[in-house]
């Protein structure tokens, strides 16, 4: 950067007649120097193989540089070119560019100012022309420093090297520079400098200077680059959990286009949006993970339940195999009973040949129920009537053995004619005595089956409270044995039907019992598919905690 000089001047000198600027040992003389120059007599080092022509027949382009071509034509051209010049007048011409513009000459005194240089610097072009130290109206402060085009007059061919400018255009030996400076209004410009030598033929003869403005295109750079930091720092802190950091505007951004800086307000959009959507989804989120926690508690409970209802249908299916092989036995000793019973009716039969008529009396016995839950009340009431039964026929064995007393009684009294009598009368007895024997171990047998049934019955009942929505019910298929006659004909009849029933009730026990264990199948299956909504709801439970973790991660500001 142009901004420190290379050593304290003397005053400001203004331009005298013809006389030549003093001496100055300057670095940027060439090789071929031998350092004892005449004032405006320094030459070119690059062979001198252009023409010898003047300033003044030498046209400049838009960046105050030479156009040496011109130079190189014909003598006309150059002749009809110079007339051209000098009608338009070179002072015309200089402002004409609208570029700040200066020219120094050899001995470095300002020459030329033109109208855009003097807007610039607030510097106008009277007071300029003839100042030997450029620098101090670039910088008002006082400090004496070198302008490009100094150091390209004490270098012409190799100011680059000999002062680190830039050597934009090596053809012509235009050099380039940047720098800071305040302008009239106080305020710090960013330019940007172009310098070139020129040359009378061999001769050089001074440099022009061309200095754009570039303090837009640097505050337009700088806005950029903080709009961009801006919006960085504003969306780091948005992914570091701060959703209410929003991108502010800078004065600095009104360098910029209108366009770009509505930026700000779409990153805010975004932001807004971003957390509204992030409020809605944390929402959501909780409202999910309370129906996920309800519905875990529910599939627990299912489970539970289903486990427990799987233990009591395992003791019903005991209970109800145990209850299975009590009625087969029960169907045994009635069977036993029955045939004692017939061999007493046959035994009455023949001994009441006066025609006792026996009352008959039949008993139907109606089974019904299709599930084990409500035939189970039914089956123990059913064994308090075959109890009832058997009291019967207790009673008509007591009743036969009076029966048989009598007919002893009056065998006596009859003599011998009474002795065939008698015998019949002991064998009746005899079989009253047999059937008195096999009711009591029917009673025995009962009361037993009754505890069975009892205990079968609460076990029942309380797994009939655990099934509520089971589609098959346990029901209870009674029969009853109606009006049982006192006779033994009436007895015997009465145990035939209770055989038969029990029969039936076997086969209704072993039907039954296979449903329960069809339904016991069906709770492993049960069972099995509740411990998969188990698992199921703890995967969802934790994939949602999982969700609002990351939302509270998205919502926590980072400190």
């Amino acid at each position: 950067m142009d901004r420190m000089g290379s050593g304290d001047r003397s005053k400001p000198r203004q331009r005298t007649d013809s006389s030549s600027r003093s001496d100055r040992d300057r670095e940027g003389s060439s090789a071929d120097d031998d350092g004892d120059r005449q004032p405006n007599r320094r030459h070119r080092t690059d062979g001198g193989n252009r023409p010898a022509t003047t300033a003044a027949d030498r046209p400049t382009t838009g960046e105050g540089t030479e156009d040496t071509a011109a130079g190189r034509g014909t003598d006309a051209a150059a002749a009809s070119d110079v007339g051209t010049l000098r009608r338009a007048g070179y002072q015309q011409l200089f402002d004409g560019t609208g570029v700040p513009t200066f020219i120094l000459d050899a001995d470095g005194t300002i020459v030329e100012w033109n109208a855009a240089l003097a807007e610039l610097t607030g510097v106008d072009r009277a007071e300029a022309i003839g100042h030997e130290h450029a620098s101090e109206h670039f910088y008002p402060d006082g400090r004496r420093a070198d302008t490009l085009a100094d150091k390209v007059l004490q270098a012409p061919e190799r100011a680059h090297r000999e002062f680190g400018v830039e050597h934009r255009d090596p053809e012509r030996n235009r050099y380039g520079d940047t720098s800071t400076m305040v302008d009239r209004h106080g305020d710090e410009k960013h330019i940007d400098f172009s310098a070139t030598p020129l040359y009378d033929g061999d001769e050089l003869i001074g440099v022009i200077e061309v200095v754009i403005d570039r303090t837009d295109i640097v505050n337009e750079r700088d806005a950029t680059v903080d709009l961009v930091q801006e919006i960085r720092t504003t969306a780091n802190e948005i992914s570091d959990g701060d959703l209410t950091a929003r991108a502010e505007r800078s004065d600095d951004f009104d360098a910029l286009d209108d366009d770009l800086v509505d930026v700000v307000d779409a990153v805010n959009g975004m932001a807004d949006n971003l957390e509204t959507l992030t409020g809605r989804v944390t929402e959501q989120a909780t409202e999910m993970r309370s129906a996920v926690d309800e519905a875990n508690d529910a599939a627990d409970e299912i489970a539970g339940n289903v486990t427990e209802q799987h233990g009591l249908l395992e003791d019903s299916v005991d209970e109800m195999q145990s209850f299975a092989a009590g009625m087969e036995e029960v169907a045994a000793q009635a069977d036993e009973v029955d045939s004692a019973a017939r061999t007493a009716r046959e035994a009455v039969e023949q001994g009441l040949d006066a025609g006792e008529d026996a009352r008959e009396a039949t008993e139907d016995v109606v089974a019904i129920g299709d599930e084990l839950s409500e035939s189970v009340d039914a089956l123990a009431e059913k064994m308090n009537e075959i109890g009832d039964v058997v009291e019967v026929i207790s009673d008509v064995a007591d009743q036969t053995n009076l029966l048989a007393l009598n007919a002893n009684i009056e065998a006596a009294r009859a003599g011998e004619s009474g002795n065939g009598f008698a015998v019949v009368a002991d064998q009746v007895k005899k079989l009253a005595d047999e059937t008195q024997e096999h009711t009591e171990e029917i009673t025995k047998s009962l009361d037993e089956l009754q505890a069975q049934s009892q205990d079968t019955t609460d076990a029942v009942e309380q797994s009939h409270e655990r099934i509520e929505h089971a589609d098959e019910q346990i029901e209870a298929v009674l029969t009853s044995l109606e009006d049982i006659a006192d006779s033994v004909d009436e007895a015997a009849n009465g145990i035939s039907e209770v055989a038969r029933v029990i029969d039936d009730q076997t086969a209704s026990i072993e039907e039954l019992t296979s449903t329960m264990e069809t339904v016991r199948d069906r709770s492993d299956e049960s069972e099995a598919a509740a411990e998969r909504i188990v698992a199921a709801t703890d995967h969802q439970n934790q994939t949602i905690e999982t969700l609002m973790e990351r939302v509270d991660e998205l919502q926590t500001e980072d400190v």
